[in-house]
């Protein structure tokens, strides 16, 4: 049992503790504490010091940490590499819409052109390639300080709340990870605080503009992950639904609105008919609607058959994992055992929160000194609703939760606000509780997360392969390992800066319908290794071979070895 485990325990027992002593004062109907407001000048003080921290933890060696990179990763930076070296994905589609990527999909339009924009701009890269989910990572934590400060502008504890929100957002694990490797997910928390802050702040001044822009925000949701397409038509139905009833939204809003939201929309609604109304593909050198070449149902939904009763169970359970304690079948990649996505005992806090949001999002507002604090409650209660029956017909995993977690967040903040009106004094214990688990989860990120996720970012394989085409060009075989390997193709093309002509016109998938393609060739590269390594019909290829295939490879007979991380190159001299 580590330190962390135990220190799970104590901090669980505490964040309990602290729970229970708010609501028994609160059941008393005693006095909430009496206490002075910090006043702004020392929360701004205290927010640009959070700030700093939360962009030093989601920059500092995102290149090295975590160490290699995965296939999604180098996917969209090879899609967004062809579209500003050739004009063309590596489906040889000029300018889509939405690339199709593995073939059905699986890396959103929005980081891929937005990787276009930094490639164009500083060039390729690991540290480039990740440099916008770090930046936007960081981005989010003001959107979030603000939305709170904006909503919760009557009340007492509103800068409390809000530098806890900004502090919690800043050093949660979750957020922390994702901000620092590129998949197209990872950019959604940015998208999503930007149009609840959007919205917050029209419900305030009641400005027709403001929520048209927060309409088209929601939008560019759509374009940001694939997930959006159910979490964001739910939310908008039950916000639009709660603001015309509560008078902060009026029809000509609404309307206006609506159609900001239909203009973006509009060439993904297009996409959306071509790809399953039948429509024909809209082929032109300056944009693409194409259609995928699978549909991806199997890998991303349960299937409705006899065992749905058990399945539905066993996502609930599972979503529930995911906003408490962890589980444990979640990818690697968002993450790391002994601190969950939220720290392991925070939940507690969370779910009094849960039942104070809940409850003022069923109560009638009398308030209209408060416009706004309603909205934004409502607004998250609507993404955790949305994400709780998202996360019932997938199969549910971290990064498909994504829309979840800051709500959880939020109602994290409104437990620790509700501690902090009945019984004060105990609200530095809680901020002093999350301080420690940073610093340990810090240390252990730095220290040890790369070798822990090894199998997810296959460090030096792609060096590997680089060199091998450094030497190898287009004249001599290059012959790749599958050992420890997800889809090592797509590392090749990424760290090779491969011409996606000659790829597409080449390249030979295993099964060319599958939901995600993976390819056995291409060009000069084979991702197989022949059962005689040594033969003389091999004598002049490359090969990248594992640590363990290395014996492979008598020593004497004249092969060079040379060695990235966990991969190694072997040859012989021409």
């Amino acid at each position: 049992m580590r330190i962390i485990d135990i220190y799970n325990y104590i901090a669980t027992a505490a964040c309990v503790l602290m729970g229970a002593a708010a609501v028994i004062v609160f059941l008393r109907k005693g006095e909430k504490s009496s206490r002075r407001s910090l006043s702004d000048r020392a929360t701004m003080i205290a927010f640009a010091v959070i700030l700093v921290i939360g962009a030093a933890l989601r920059l500092f060696k995102i290149g090295q940490i975590p160490l290699g990179l995965q296939q999604d990763e180098a996917s969209i930076g090879y899609d967004a590499f062809c579209l500003v070296n050739y004009g063309t994905d590596r489906n040889g589609y000029p300018w889509p819409i939405y690339p199709i990527t593995w073939g059905c999909g699986g890396g959103s339009p929005l980081l891929i052109y937005l990787n276009v924009i930094s490639i164009k701009l500083f060039g390729t890269g690991i540290t480039k390639l990740r440099l916008i989910p770090a930046i936007l990572g960081t981005a989010t934590i003001p959107l979030l300080f603000d939305t709170l400060r904006e909503g919760l502008r009557e009340k007492s504890y509103r800068n409390e709340a809000a530098l806890l929100g900004a502090g919690f957002l800043a050093i949660c694990p979750w957020h922390i990870i994702l901000s620092r490797w590129s998949l197209d997910c990872n950019i959604m928390p940015f998208n999503m605080m930007l149009a609840i802050w959007l919205f917050v702040i029209a419900a305030r001044k009641k400005s027709t503009g403001i929520y048209a822009l927060s309409a088209a925000a929601f939008s560019v949701c759509m374009y940001s992950y694939g997930a959006a397409t159910i979490v964001i038509p739910i939310v908008l139905f039950i916000i639009c639904i709660y603001s015309l009833i509560s008078g902060d939204l009026t029809w000509k809003q609404l309307i206006i609105s609506g159609v900001a939201f239909l203009v973006i929309f509009l060439p993904l609604l297009v996409f959306y008919g071509v790809n399953y109304l039948g429509l024909p593909e809209i082929l032109t050198p300056y944009f693409s609607f194409n259609k995928f070449t699978s549909a991806r149902t199997g890998e991303a939904f349960i299937a409705f058959n006899g065992d749905l009763p058990a399945k539905l169970l066993n996502n609930l359970k599972s979503v529930l994992l995911a906003i408490t304690t962890g589980d444990p079948a979640h990818t690697i990649a968002h993450y790391y055992p002994g601190y969950a996505s939220l720290y392991e005992f925070t939940f507690p806090v969370t779910f009094i929160g849960i039942v104070v949001g809940v409850k003022e999002f069923f109560a009638r507002k009398k308030d209209k000194t408060e416009d706004g604090a309603g909205v934004m409650n409502a607004l998250f209660v609507a993404f955790t609703i949305a994400s709780f029956i998202l996360g019932l017909v997938i199969i549910p995993d971290i990064n498909r939760l994504v829309m979840l977690f800051i709500p959880c967040i939020y109602f994290f903040v409104r437990g620790g606000a509700f501690i902090l009106e009945n019984t004060g004094k105990l609200f530095p214990v809680l901020a002093m509780v999350l301080l420690v688990a940073a610093l340990s989860f810090t240390k252990d990120y730095f220290t040890d997360y790369s070798h822990f996720a090894t199998s997810i970012y296959m460090p030096g394989y792609g060096d590997a392969m680089k060199r091998a085409y450094d030497i190898a060009g287009d004249d001599r075989e290059i012959r790749s390992t599958y050992e420890g390997l997800s889809a090592p193709f797509m590392l090749t093309l990424y760290y090779t800066g491969y011409d996606p002509r000659k790829f597409y016109s080449t390249v030979e998938y295993k099964d060319p319908y599958a939901e995600f393609r993976i390819a056995r060739r291409f060009g000069n590269f084979t991702f197989e290794l022949p059962e005689d390594v040594t033969a003389s019909e091999y004598a002049d290829d490359l090969f990248v071979v594992a640590s363990s295939e290395l014996s492979l490879f008598p020593e004497d007979a004249g092969y060079t070895v040379e060695s990235f991380g966990g991969y190694h190159l072997v040859y012989r001299e021409n």
